[in-house]
């Protein structure tokens, strides 16, 4: 204790100094080894031991997320069965999901005595290239060789066989892929592209086994991504006990802050042992923002391919907004080419801005009566009285010429206009010249759009945006008329 205490007597000054030293090395940032969100852990003891040792004698220890997700996707209960059949891991891209089920298909074959493996992807060669891996361990370890009969490598025929009779295979992501055939294990990656028809064909494969699991694995979806967005809501709304599910993602604050590293743990398990912060770094760069968010943060988001400056929606929000009754409006309508919705939209020039809302939407299951939304838009435009309702003659002549009839100002929007519309309501939001509420309706229907680009610019394409987009197309509208000079008559007595 004392030659402790004279050993910090005599330099004390270089010990005050040292955590102010240029050039000190930084903590090294770690992904996180817990999802953000995930099912209640199995009880019960566990086959990792197993699996984590096979891994580390062929040379491929496991990560710790990797041992995480593994510990608790093979949780036996006291007959030796797995207690979670179902199990669905979603994390960031180059994460290392492709070793996890390599493990888990190798553990299947020459550990868990299961008889029929079915791997299928979205895309057939990610689905090669696991199978390759598998084949490449196996080949490169003698141990695991000696109990191979075969394996072929010829195009739609790949498969591995064990002297034992275990098999493992490759089958199209197709409704009639996987028909007819039973496993003891089931691996679907990229479950955001796979399509319901081969989901529902899939799924059952299990059935007649009794001891089985399935795996799936993906990075973030979005609207259209119908088998990923299934199963993930009924991993969030009290699953069976059955149902294993783990998310490394980043959270909803990421959207405004996605330079974060936190965040970048949250989504990156790997981070720090395969995956760098710097090969993030450039991701973010190179990669559209729709693009980071799913696949490096692993977020959710509505469109593939949205037009707008990421954050302007928001930031054009005005709560308080009011368009009051006598100011000069204009407004204008839409209707989705399934014809289930449809909206009214009106702008008035405030502050110098584009102030915009949704006064009515219009929706059916089958069809919206458009008799009807001819007598709600000419309720409005009698009390606003409107200088002028834009349309778009392909999508809604029908009403146009009705409102003529009864004796309102139209102005039909599409083609060239339209192209040119969507570009002035692109710089409006950008440059913060448009102003909204907030409406819900009206946030969801601008963050549903997909463009479309051609030599004449861009526009809001319908039937290829992630949802209801007649409120958005409606707005850019009205945009453009509010961006030239509109002569209101006077009457002088």
């Amino acid at each position: 204790a004392f030659s402790k205490a004279m050993k910090s007597q005599e330099k004390p000054a270089k010990a005050k100094k040292k955590p102010a030293q240029r050039g000190a090395v930084k903590k090294k940032l770690l992904g996180s080894t817990k999802p953000r969100l995930q099912t209640p852990a199995a009880k019960g003891k566990s086959r990792i031991d197993e699996v984590a040792e096979l891994a580390v004698k062929i040379g491929m220890p496991l990560l710790p997320w990797q041992h995480y997700v593994l510990t608790d996707m093979l949780t036996v209960d006291k007959n030796d069965m797995f207690i979670k059949k179902s199990n669905l891991v979603l994390v960031a891209r180059q994460s290392g999901k492709t070793h996890l089920a390599r493990m888990r298909i190798l553990a299947g074959l020459f550990i868990f005595n299961e008889k029929n493996i079915l791997a299928m992807s979205s895309n057939r060669n990610m689905a090669l290239d696991t199978f390759r891996q598998v084949a490449n361990t196996i080949e490169d370890n003698d141990f695991l060789r000696k109990q191979v009969r075969q394996i072929r490598y010829a195009n739609g025929q790949e498969s591995i066989t064990l002297l034992n009779g275990a098999r493992y295979e490759i089958v199209a992501a197709t409704s009639d892929g996987s028909r007819g055939k039973t496993c003891d294990f089931l691996y679907i990656d990229e479950l955001r592209e796979i399509s319901p028809e081969a989901f529902k064909a899939a799924v059952p494969t299990t059935r007649a086994r009794p001891n089985s699991q399935t795996l799936f694995t993906s990075n973030a979806g979005d609207f259209f991504s119908e088998s990923l967005n299934s199963l993930r809501e009924k991993a969030l709304d009290y699953p069976s006990p059955k149902f294993g599910f783990w998310e490394y993602s980043a959270p909803l604050q990421a959207r405004s802050d996605i330079h974060n590293r936190k965040y970048w743990a949250m989504a990156n398990p790997a981070l720090g042992y395969t995956v760098t912060e710097e090969s993030i770094e450039e991701s973010i760069a190179t990669n559209t923002i729709e693009a980071t968010m799913t696949e490096t943060l692993c977020m959710w988001i509505d469109s593939q391919s949205s037009p707008w400056t990421f954050g302007s929606i928001q930031a054009c929000s005005v709560s308080e907004l009011v368009l009051p009754v006598g100011a000069m409006t204009v407004l204008a309508f839409d209707v989705s080419p399934s014809k289930r919705n449809g909206s009214l939209v009106a702008a008035q020039l405030v502050d110098g801005k584009i102030g915009v809302g949704i006064m009515e939407t219009f929706s059916s299951e089958i069809a919206i009566d458009e008799l009807k939304m001819t007598e709600a838009i000419h309720k409005w435009a009698l009390l606003y009285k409107p200088v002028q309702i834009a349309y778009d003659k392909y999508a809604t002549a029908s009403i146009a010429q009705k409102l003529e009839q009864q004796g309102h100002k139209l102005i039909d929007v599409s083609g060239q206009s339209f192209y040119q519309a969507c570009g002035e309501l692109s710089d409006a939001l950008t440059n913060q010249r448009l102003v909204h509420s907030g409406q819900p309706e009206w946030v969801s229907s601008m963050n549903n759009c997909a463009a479309k680009n051609s030599d004449a610019g861009w526009r809001i394409v319908r039937r290829k945006s992630s949802g209801d987009v007649t409120a958005a197309i409606s707005t850019a509208m009205l945009v453009h008329i509010l961006s030239k000079p509109i002569s209101v008559p006077k009457i002088f007595v």
